[in-house]
């Protein structure tokens, strides 16, 4: 394992996507977020996702200049069309505008299409918190399809991710985020970087069998949902809300991907905002003031975990494995750039 401070890491990430074509701006954006997620805790979404964003820039699937653009606008609703913008870039443009209108009017959804890779969705219900706005966000389907459906034999869907981060004034925000698939695909590559073994009911390879081996997803394996039935259903709710509902298929692209779907709310909507940060309290207070099971030290509120792992990281430093490493300073030099140079 290597270490490196996040600020480091930051300007790494900054100074590759410059080198790609992005204006400084967007790979601010996206340096941020990528190290934002390792700072979670949540390295699959981090810094091993730029070897594939450039092949994307390369393949033409993502235009490192685009710029995203409102094509409906209502004062509760907006469709948001990325033009195949960076899906940090268009994320970060789509949530701040359904934060404008929530703080304003009360609620508003919001619509994404033709964005690429977004990464880990909490980065985004996060910012909204931040703001004091409630928010659920979700995408259908975004690459080969990996998951297989309840009862199939064959993948179909993709991981399907749900993220909800609900404002908390007096700690971390209470966040929910995960893929309906009974892992994120993000953590098997993580897996395979540090040769490490899978839990069980998670993987299939690619002749239907159980497996724990990592490579066998890259071999044509696929994964589960969650929770059998339920997982599964939750996959197809945020297929739905993100394909059909959001308008996907009217804007087609290089690749096919899911749109997104994005609803917001104010969180002084139904009562002052003194009164609901009382009621929150109230409420995590009571969870929290549970008795610990075996094996427990306290009970936790969706959220704090990742929070604690932010605290420590950003005073130790962020573990990188060697594999990792290698990919993106490959990757850097593709586009020009020595990352062993960069402090």
């Amino acid at each position: 394992m290597l270490n490196f401070p996040h600020l480091q890491l930051i300007k790494i990430v900054h100074q590759i996507f410059c080198a790609a074509g992005a204006r400084s701006g967007d790979a601010m954006q996206i340096a941020e977020i990528l190290v934002a997620n390792h700072l979670a805790g949540h390295d699959s979404h981090g810094i091993l996702r730029i070897p594939e964003y450039l092949q994307s820039i390369v393949d033409g699937e993502i235009d490192p200049q685009a710029i995203p653009e409102v094509i409906q606008d209502t004062p509760t609703s907006a469709l948001v069309k990325g033009n195949w913008s960076f899906g940090q870039v268009v994320g970060n443009f789509a949530t701040d505008l359904a934060i404008k209108k929530a703080l304003e009017v009360g609620v508003c959804a919001v619509s994404v299409v033709q964005a690429a890779h977004t990464g880990r969705l909490a980065v985004f219900t996060e910012r909204a918190a931040a703001k004091d706005v409630v928010m659920f966000m979700t995408i259908g389907t975004v690459d080969r399809p990996m998951t297989a459906p309840y009862g199939g034999a064959a993948p179909i869907l993709g991981t399907n991710p749900m993220a909800f981060s609900i404002p908390n004034s007096k700690g971390p925000d209470v966040t929910l985020d995960f893929a309906t698939s009974a892992i994120a695909a993000g953590k098997i590559k993580v897996a395979k970087a540090k040769h490490e073994q899978l839990p069980s009911n998670c993987l299939l390879d690619k002749n239907g069998e159980p497996t724990t081996n990592p490579n066998d997803f890259f071999n044509g394996g696929f994964m589960l949902p969650f929770g059998g039935h339920k997982g599964y259903a939750l996959a197809i709710i945020a297929e739905l809300l993100s394909g059909p509902l959001v308008g996907n298929e009217l804007y087609p692209g290089v690749t096919q991907r899911s749109g997104i779907f994005i609803f917001a709310l104010r969180s002084d909507l139904f009562q002052a905002k003194d009164t609901y940060d009382l009621a929150l309290q109230k409420t995590i207070k009571k969870i929290k003031g549970i008795p610990p099971a075996k094996g427990f030290s306290e009970v936790l509120m969706p959220g704090e975990p990742e929070a604690r792992t932010a605290q420590g990281r950003l005073l130790n430093g962020i573990d990188i494995p060697e594999d990792t490493w290698e990919a993106v300073k490959k990757a850097g030099f593709s586009v020009g750039v020595d990352i062993e140079n960069i402090s």
